[in-house]
């Protein structure tokens, strides 16, 4: 089988195609990242295969490179996505030295092509049910970064105009709306009135908030009820890890998702002393996600508490809450694998 090696951008695509030998058919292709993109990549790759079976490999961008994927594999091509750490071991061991678009594809294909890489490399599916989710989390994310700016500025204005008016919380729908009310009690002036304008954004980013909330709660309801019941585990959680790993199919074990998670414990040894800690790499937003729900089960679940308990003397408060979030690692991973498994068997 012959192999297609894609270096995907926001504005263009370079691909290669390779024989199982790993030498270049033909010469490389960049197209226009458009609507007409996946037709001319596979007019190209037809006319460089004379026949044979193509097998589509993509460096993992999925930012940049998901709807080509997607639209190749609707026609039916096998796409899988290679890891940026394939690539660059590939490339730093294939042909010229330098770095280009052309090399970069190259470097992909060879990877792809790799006996001990197959592990590795995950298939694209059409369907992926974090592919919907994922922009309504990017955008969550963003509003609540709006909102905690804001609510930053408005406590420090607030301070100016009289430090007995800052509340505990503004975070709530209620809050900027009691707020504006006291404000009405103060003299007119400018502070005050860019005051009652901060009081008016805050509530309409609130309430954009929680509408994505109920969205999202809906959404992952209906890909995920199972996931949801774990403790600590809330819509916004179940939403993050969904979007962030499209599918479960592409990680082959937990002992993988614990470290693309990075909770998989990496040894450290030093003058005689062994020990572990976190992986400081992994999706740092996975990370953030299961940290939350770490947090949450220390705080009031009894089964974690009796987890931290066990190990706390001998590995101290961090080290309980390391084994903590790996034990929580692959309670999640079996959780969302048998639910979008079984969601896909019910829709099919």
């Amino acid at each position: 089988m012959l192999t297609v090696g894609i270096d995907p951008h926001k504005k263009t695509h370079t691909a290669v195609i390779i024989d199982p030998s790993g030498d270049r058919l033909g010469q490389a292709v960049t197209v226009p990242d458009d609507a007409d993109a996946v037709v001319k990549l596979r007019e190209w790759a037809s006319i460089n295969a004379s026949g044979q079976p193509v097998r589509w490999a993509i460096e993992d961008g999925r930012g940049m490179a998901r709807r080509l994927a997607t639209a190749l594999a609707v026609t039916g091509e096998s796409v899988v996505w290679v890891p940026v750490r394939l690539m660059v071991k590939a490339r730093n061991h294939t042909g010229p030295r330098g770095k280009s678009d052309s090399l970069d594809a190259l470097a992909v294909a060879v990877a792809a092509q790799r006996p001990d890489n197959q592990k590795y490399l995950a298939r694209h599916t059409s369907d992926e049910p974090g592919a919907d989710l994922a922009p309504l989390v990017d955008y969550r994310a963003d509003l609540v970064a709006q909102r905690t700016q804001l609510i930053s500025r408005l406590r420090w204005r607030l301070h100016q105009l009289d430090a007995g008016l800052e509340p505990a919380s503004l975070t709530t729908l209620k809050a900027p709306h009691h707020l504006a009310q006291q404000l009405h009690t103060y003299p007119t002036g400018t502070l005050r009135d860019v005051l009652l304008a901060n009081c008016d954004d805050l509530e309409r980013l609130t309430t954009k908030i929680n509408d994505l909330d109920r969205d999202l709660a809906a959404r992952t309801h209906d890909l995920c009820p199972t996931l949801l019941t774990i403790p600590g585990v809330g819509p916004t959680v179940a939403a993050t890890i969904i979007a962030e790993i499209g599918h479960p199919a592409r990680i082959r074990n937990a002992a993988a998702f614990a470290r693309l998670t990075g909770t998989a414990p990496i040894d450290v040894a030093t003058s005689g002393t062994d020990r572990q800690r976190l992986d400081r790499g992994g999706n740092r937003r996975l990370n953030t996600a299961i940290h939350t729900v770490a947090l949450t089960q220390a705080r009031h679940h009894e089964q974690a508490q009796a987890i931290i308990t066990r190990h706390q003397h001998h590995k101290g408060r961090r080290g309980a809450m390391r084994i903590l979030k790996r034990h929580l690692t692959d309670v999640v991973y079996r959780t969302l694998t048998t639910d979008l498994t079984t969601s896909n068997n019910t829709t099919t």
